[in-house]
């Protein structure tokens, strides 16, 4: 599943409160999944000092990712595509870990050379740039494999609750139907003894008359 990521401007919105916000963005990629459109949210990472966000998904359509956020209420910048380029084999200890910010910027700087001026400034944030990516990329790649196998998990357990659903209601057919069945059998032997009682009673009527005629105690 492609990946892409989402960027936001968080100048006036404190982690807290958009760690919070996130959860839009889960119960949002559920409503989609309904409706057939296969888009997963992953995970996000906080730039404080820049007040910057980014948040990584996966979809087969790129305008579902749209959908997600604007479903979700929550604003962003722009959205592009992401390349996972970790190295297969990697353990994900290795592929997790993460530098401090100081180290970070400290080590743009050096490779900067320390140059002056308008050149060295556009170095400088191209290197933090990348130095950011690289840093996103790894603390996300080794959640992916983790997050890809949750998501085959839930739709296997997914499979199996549609499953059972289709095994009760067809069980419960069944039941309705022998139901149906007892009570026709139950009408049908009210129908042949009252049939009974009033063949039974008819010959004993009969019976009862032809003791009691006339043309009986003359030839007796």
């Amino acid at each position: 599943m492609p990946l892409f990521a989402v960027e936001r401007d968080l100048s006036h919105v404190p982690p807290e409160r958009f760690q919070t916000e996130l959860k839009g963005l889960v119960s949002a990629c559920a409503r989609l999944k309904g409706m057939g459109k296969r888009v997963r949210y992953i995970s996000s990472a906080v730039f404080p000092a820049e007040a910057r966000g980014l948040c990584l998904f996966g979809a087969e359509q790129p305008q579902w990712i749209r959908e997600v956020n604007e479903t979700a209420g929550l604003p962003y910048s722009r959205i592009f595509a992401v390349l996972d380029l970790t190295p297969s084999g990697v353990r994900r200890d290795l592929s997790c870990g993460r530098r401090p910010a100081e180290a970070t910027i400290d080590g743009a700087r050096a490779r900067s050379g320390g140059t002056a001026g308008a050149a060295g400034q556009v170095s400088d944030e191209i290197v933090r740039w990348s130095d950011e990516g690289r840093q996103l990329l790894q603390t996300l790649g080794g959640w992916l494999e983790e997050a890809g196998a949750i998501h085959d998990e839930a739709e296997a357990i997914e499979r199996e609750r549609a499953a059972l659903a289709e095994e009760v209601r067809r069980l419960e057919q069944d039941n309705d139907a022998l139901r149906g069945q007892r009570d026709e059998l139950h009408d049908a032997l009210q129908t042949i003894a009252s049939q009974m009682t009033r063949t039974a009673d008819e010959v004993l009527y009969r019976l009862e008359a032809r003791r009691g005629a006339p043309g009986d105690l003359a030839s007796r």
